[in-house]
């Protein structure tokens, strides 16, 4: 599927997270999270003139790029901070998109719609006229029951980097595409299904940004358990983990980087971070520190996004993970909860030691590469950490101590 990002071991390329984790058990084997040689080439041209421009809008070169390349451009939108992010740069600049498409959880769950509702709707329905098609796609129950039929669910879809356990009650984007993936399930109970139109792109917003302090220094960082689920249709674009965009990305992570050093009273602390007060903590010799510019609307301040529509309706990714599961059981899908439940049978008979939990098992992650904000040189994984991190004493996640924070990896995305 010409994959931008991609697993590589022993001279195959694998998309899906815990194929990659089976493949490296049973074989004893590291595999490596890559971008392609090509994309990888194109992010040391772009950064060739060492350059960053901080008034310049980057993200907005970026669109006009793929309105050039590509006959259609088509936007993954759920109102959230990143596609709003990436919405709002559209039609506040007088830009037509194609196509949005955003994704509803299944009636069963109909109450964490709402924050897709508040979020999203209020700005589709502000811009319409400058949104060529709505598209709104919801799988069902039943779809469940038919994706959870192959026991090896969670080893077979493409393109699946998201941490585990899955959510109970998400149906794959790409099944509502006739001929965007490589597998073809037939059609949703709800409709028929879409057609996959080549001379079109979908945009995906995943970065936030994700920095990493090593030795001393700062670096934005693509991480596989930070791609997520929604990766499975052909012409995917990570809308600031391109090289058309890398200086969007690297603009972010310097205002990030100077909030988290930096105190601003004017600006409320987020829970978990400690700005100001970390910069004696970060000892260039002894400390490895992880940050991720989560949902938090004092963020949007930060990096200066533009606020999206009723942040309040936000909810916490974990929350929302648990809540689907309570849901099924409460409201009697019990077919749903035990097919469910078999693939997660074959995933714990494969890997036992997640019995009692994903922390460790979560926390693998792996680099495509690392760019230092400053400098704006480019390291693969192999090149910058070839025995992973050296001479650690202190490891901090949103500047305190990883049993403080009470996250189960730090990307963020748990």
């Amino acid at each position: 599927m010409n994959y931008s990002y991609y697993w590589e071991v022993d001279g195959l390329k694998l998309s899906n997270i815990n194929l990659v984790r089976w493949y490296e058990k049973e074989y004893n084997k590291f595999a490596n999270w890559v971008c392609r040689p090509d994309l990888m080439q194109g992010f040391r041209d772009a950064l060739k003139d060492k350059h960053i421009d901080m008034d310049h809008n980057y993200n907005l070169d970026m669109i006009n790029k793929l309105k050039k390349d590509y006959k259609k451009v088509k936007l993954l939108y759920s109102g959230g901070y990143d596609s709003a992010c990436i919405f709002f740069d559209f039609v506040k600049n007088g830009i037509h998109i194609d196509e949005t498409i955003m994704e509803y959880y299944t009636p069963v769950e109909e109450k964490y719609n709402h924050e897709f509702r508040m979020n999203g709707l209020p700005a589709l329905d502000e811009y319409k006229h400058l949104i060529g098609k709505q598209t709104f796609v919801q799988g069902t129950a039943n779809d469940l029951l038919k994706q959870f039929e192959d026991g090896y669910h969670f080893f077979t879809r493409p393109m699946k980097a998201m941490c585990m356990p899955e959510r109970i009650g998400y149906y794959a984007l790409e099944h509502h595409f006739k001929g965007a993936s490589l597998q073809t399930w037939g059609d949703s109970e709800l409709g028929p299904q879409l057609e996959f139109e080549k001379d079109s792109c979908h945009i995906k917003g995943i970065d936030r940004p994700q920095l990493v302090y090593y030795k001393g220094k700062w670096y934005a960082t693509a991480i596989d358990t930070g791609f997520g689920c929604r990766n499975g249709l052909l012409n995917t674009i990570y809308f600031w983990l391109h090289p058309d965009n890398v200086k969007g990305l690297l603009k972010y992570a310097r205002k990030y980087r100077d909030y988290v050093i930096s105190p601003d009273d004017e600006i409320k602390v987020p829970i978990g971070y400690i700005p100001g007060k970390l910069q004696p903590h970060l000892d260039p010799k002894s400390t490895l520190a992880f940050f991720s510019l989560n949902d938090d609307i004092e963020f949007t301040h930060v990096i200066g996004r533009v606020p999206i529509y009723n942040p309040e309706a936000k909810m916490l990714n974990a929350d929302k993970s648990i809540g689907q599961r309570i849901d099924y059981v409460a409201k009697d899908r019990w077919d749903v909860v035990c097919a469910f439940a078999g693939c997660m049978e074959k995933f714990l008979k494969l890997f036992p030691e997640c019995g009692s939990g994903f922390d460790d098992y979560n926390r693998q992650g792996k680099f495509a590469w690392f760019i230092d904000i400053d400098t704006m040189e480019i390291f693969t994984q192999a090149e910058l950490i070839p025995n992973g991190f050296e001479g650690i004493v202190n490891t901090l996640i949103q500047g305190m101590p990883p049993e403080k924070l009470g996250v189960t990896s730090w990307s963020g995305h748990e």
